[in-house]
């Protein structure tokens, strides 16, 4: 599993930064430091973090509020948020969940309680993601399996068509269009090996195709 790398680290005290900092690197974190709570979310945007450690008790705009605002926004309310606070009362830390916190940190930070915790909220999220994506290939396999069943009768049809055309032609040496014929029965007969191919999916990989999209690479789609 693999666990956020890119940190976000807000306080107003340089000192709590400098720490926090000096911690996250050693244990091989890319970090970014603001002081100023107002200049969050536009650093958030260039510095694009996997998780944000929040002060709480900031001048000016405070971390509750710094959370709401990344919550509300479609760009931003992914990125998990750990609060870390020297005021742990039970009314500042329901607020702090209730705006999307994902977990809190008390003052003075602890170095293995920060690297657990940030590694437990890191794995949550990843999981989270994995169930996501489960539950969108459920959705697009079972919209293929439809496709391919009934792609597949019309497909027989047209195959068993062609071959019927190509053996009247063989008796009829003189007759035109039996390549034509053989060409039909071929790609037939290919398009149903790739139906077959679909049909077993059951995990798939992507790959670039013209004008940037992507497309699903069958030969690496995994099977049943």
């Amino acid at each position: 599993m693999t666990l956020c790398r890119k940190v976000l680290i807000v306080d107003d005290n340089k000192l709590n930064l400098k720490l926090i900092d000096l911690i996250l690197q050693r244990d091989g974190y890319e970090t970014s430091l603001v002081s100023e709570s107002r200049t969050v979310l536009s650093v958030v945007r260039s510095f694009a973090p996997c998780l944000i450690l929040l002060d709480i008790d900031m001048p000016g705009l405070n971390g509750i509020e710094v959370c709401r605002q990344l919550k509300e926004s479609d760009e931003f309310k992914e990125i998990p948020v750990i609060f870390v606070t020297g005021n742990t009362d039970d009314d500042t830390i329901k607020k702090a969940f209730a705006v999307g916190g994902h977990d809190y940190l008390r003052k003075p930070v602890n170095e293995i309680e920060l690297l657990t915790r940030m590694h437990a909220v890191s794995a949550k999220i990843e999981l989270i993601e994995h169930l996501k994506y489960e539950e969108k290939l459920k959705g697009v396999l079972e919209i293929a399996g439809t496709v391919c069943h009934e792609f597949n009768q019309p497909l027989q049809v047209i195959s068993g068509s062609a071959e019927l055309l190509l053996l009247e032609l063989e008796m009829a040496p003189d007759a035109p269009g039996s390549d034509l014929a053989k060409t039909i029965v071929e790609q037939a007969l290919r398009l149903g090996a790739i139906n077959r191919k679909l049909m077993k999916i059951t995990r798939y990989e992507k790959r670039d195709y013209i004008g940037g999209s992507t497309i699903i690479d069958l030969e690496r789609a995994s099977k049943t």
